[in-house]
């Protein structure tokens, strides 16, 4: 959380339109640059719930941010496997808060194969 995002969520709240639209945002600006994957998708899970929590709009750039945290979280999967092992209890239960059947059950399928081998 950067410095700006911890004064507007002290001052408005987690869920003011400031606050929610920073968080955007950085989530868009995190994604474009690339990086850390697994700082990303805890990122993108975060703002997908907490535009969905605040009914921001549109509605259709919170499902796209959600589908974003599992394609960020997939990428992670390739890269550190106890990353994605770590987030994907995280991943799957915002995926399916938004109704994302098949990618839920990408992560779960994916997280038991991991339990598994380990």
């Amino acid at each position: 959380m950067t410095k700006l995002e911890a004064d507007l969520e002290t001052r408005y709240g987690p869920l003011h339109p400031h606050t929610v639209n920073l968080l955007s945002l950085r989530a868009s600006l995190v994604l474009r640059q690339g990086g850390d994957w697994y700082e990303l998708v805890e990122l993108l899970v975060r703002t997908a719930i907490r535009r969905r929590d605040a009914h921001a709009q549109p509605v259709q750039d919170t499902l796209t941010t959600a589908r974003n945290a599992h394609a960020a979280w997939r990428s992670l999967a390739q890269e550190d496997t106890e990353g994605a092992a770590e987030l994907a209890e995280a991943v799957a239960e915002m995926l399916e808060q938004f109704g994302e059947t098949k990618r839920t059950r990408d992560v779960l399928t994916w997280a038991e194969a991991y339990t598994h081998r380990h």
